[in-house]
């Protein structure tokens, strides 16, 4: 997907799929992002999604590439090379990366050319993969993590920062307000009903940490049509295998618990049932102005939260009614 631009303007392919660059940064492959040629990355791509209304994001990966470090490459504002500020810490799933020391001035000076970039191309949310925790390290990145935080702080440009993945670590809560928007509460989140049963209890433990500018993440909404590329946990090409009452399940929950909704099916063919509920109107205004949600009972069939916003503060409080044995 990406590529690095050379110095001298010259590109030449190589089997990895990545290109030599001035600065160790990676950038959009044209063959896939046509408008990011002659070196303007996302920038127009970001300009079109901002023309619709829409915000614009992108998802990297923790850490300096590989072939940056291999190549020794300058670090912006700095003499020292990449491979002067890299560290053998690498994501379980792609080693394309290496993690970056954050002892050193220059690690910092890293994430600010890379964060400044970004904020020159109109960015508006960065989903930073394995960060939140590590499978490998049994911990998250945190001194990476406050890195990026203070390298999106200096563009002075209002990002929206999410970490994954999960399972981010209940201890590390406090941290993580004020560090980022968003953080990952489970690995990958698929169309399992153990899953969803589990991930009550973690939005339970979570739900204190949510406030505005905070929102524990849930992971996307595996509906509609999913894992088309995907063969993860067994299964490829589908419709989702939860039920119509378990999809309901899932996007209750994920709105009382006021979860980031990102629709993870695929949406040139989004049936009827699928959109209507992605386009509830009350579940909808539920997600955006709720605030105290919280469990209030569990027992062997039913789950009970309640929240509250400024209408029904006035009124009474509602609260809400899970029963998810009744739907086996």
């Amino acid at each position: 997907f990406f590529f690095f631009q050379a110095e001298d303007g010259i590109r030449s392919l190589i089997v990895t799929g990545v290109q030599t660059c001035a600065l160790p940064i990676l950038l959009p492959a044209e063959n896939r992002f046509p408008s990011s040629a002659d070196g303007v990355g996302f920038a127009p791509l970001a300009e079109y999604v901002h023309q619709l209304g829409l915000k614009f994001g992108i998802h990297i990966l923790r850490g300096i590439p590989r072939q940056a470090v291999h190549g020794r490459m300058h670090i912006k504002g700095t003499d020292k090379t990449a491979d002067q500020i890299a560290i053998n810490s690498i994501c379980p799933w792609n080693s394309d990366m290496y993690g970056v020391d954050m002892s050193i001035p220059e690690g910092q000076l890293y994430y600010d050319s890379l964060m400044e970039l970004y904020a020159s191309w109109g960015v508006d949310f960065i989903k930073v993969d394995d960060i939140a925790y590590s499978t490998i390290y049994r911990d998250s990145h945190r001194k990476e993590i406050e890195g990026i935080r203070k390298a999106i702080d200096k563009t002075g440009r209002d990002i929206v920062l999410s970490l994954s993945p999960g399972p981010a670590r209940l201890q590390d809560g406090s941290f993580l307000q004020k560090t980022a928007n968003m953080w990952r509460l489970t690995d990958d989140f698929w169309d399992e009903w153990e899953l969803l049963y589990d991930m009550f209890e973690r939005c339970n433990y979570w739900s204190p940490f949510i406030r505005k500018g905070n929102w524990p993440d849930c992971d996307m909404l595996p509906l509609g049509h999913i894992g088309i590329r995907s063969g993860e946990r067994g299964k490829a090409d589908r419709m989702t295998c939860f039920t119509k009452p378990e999809q309901k399940t899932m996007i209750t929950l994920w709105s009382i618990f006021q979860s980031p909704l990102m629709y993870g099916g695929e949406l040139a063919d989004l049936d009827e049932w699928t959109l209507s509920l992605l386009t509830n109107t009350e579940v909808n205004e539920m997600h955006r102005t709720l605030d105290g949600q919280r469990q209030e009972y569990r027992d062997d069939e039913w789950i009970v939260w309640s929240g509250e916003n400024e209408e029904n503060i006035r009124k009474r409080r509602k609260v809400y009614y899970f029963s998810p044995f009744k739907f086996y």
